[in-house]
């Protein structure tokens, strides 16, 4: 169940949202611009610098430059995700000035790519292999009176479970991963039900979620690998360390101690 990862293992991210990419429309851009001002704490990035960590699909840097950000840097490490980004920003991004290139966390430095007035990084940074030190490279791309803006996967006792299960899902694409979605979208629709409300209801509104997709996200979810997660009390200690304080915390609400997978808490880090 500990084996480690390696890049074999690794689950190929940027295709599922390149296929997400398809469902992008104006329902979806209004719920991801509603996400980031949420977290970011005010209608208007006017001014900013904003820099996300792990674009995916493009959706929220898109949101980012809606909502008249000077300036979006969007990178990730899959070239499908880049190449995805690129597209969405393209048709939808307006006249805002925007980049987008395929760069590691790792390899990102104030004196090659500047300091920004909000670093984003939504469900990304627990699939790097090395998830504090991720962090930590977010961090130092923050500018004096900037946020860091992370969601990360909340811990549970279930989370070994997880990381055998993400990494089968990805080892036998063919075999274990068709069952295991069938499995686990049935287990959540009866999940839904028992607790009070409609599944069919929930899963067509899912888009309300940060203009996200139900079916995208399972497949995310089950094959999700490299996988971490981590307490609230251990996320403040580490912001602490990096210098930085929890303004805000947005934390997700586990059911069955993890059983039905492990959400993402939200937190928005100020410099201390």
């Amino acid at each position: 169940m500990n084996a480690p990862t390696t890049d074999t293992d690794r689950f190929a991210f940027g295709r599922n949202w390149a296929s997400y990419s398809a469902l992008i429309d104006h329902a979806r851009v209004d719920a991801a611009v509603a996400g980031v001002r949420r977290l970011v704490g005010r209608e208007s990035l006017a001014g900013s610098r904003f820099l996300d960590i792990g674009s995916g699909s493009g959706l929220h840097s898109l949101a980012a430059c809606l909502m008249g950000a000077a300036q979006v840097t969007a990178v990730d490490l899959d070239p499908d995700s880049v190449e995805t980004t690129r597209r969405v920003l393209s048709r939808l991004g307006g006249e805002v000035r925007w980049t987008a290139d395929r760069v590691s966390v790792f390899d990102l430095s104030p004196a090659t790519h500047g300091v920004f007035d909000i670093v984003y990084s939504w469900g990304v940074l627990h699939h790097t292999g090395r998830m504090e030190e991720a962090v930590a490279c977010a961090a130092r791309m923050v500018a004096p009176g900037g946020l860091l803006i992370v969601a990360l996967y909340q811990k549970t006792p279930l989370c070994e479970f997880w990381k055998w299960e993400k990494r089968a899902y990805v080892r036998h694409p063919r075999t274990f991963a068709p069952a295991a979605r069938v499995l686990f979208k049935a287990a959540m629709v009866a999940g839904y039900a028992v607790s009070g409300q409609n599944p069919w209801t929930r899963i067509r509104t899912y888009a309300g979620n940060r203009g996200m997709d139900w079916s995208h996200d399972v497949n995310d979810w089950l094959g999700g690998l490299p996988y971490e997660s981590i307490s609230a009390e251990e996320l403040s200690g580490l912001a602490a360390r990096l210098g930085f304080r929890v303004v805000r915390a947005y934390p997700t609400r586990i059911r069955a101690f993890g059983a039905f997978g492990t959400g993402c808490d939200e937190y928005v880090l100020a410099r201390a």
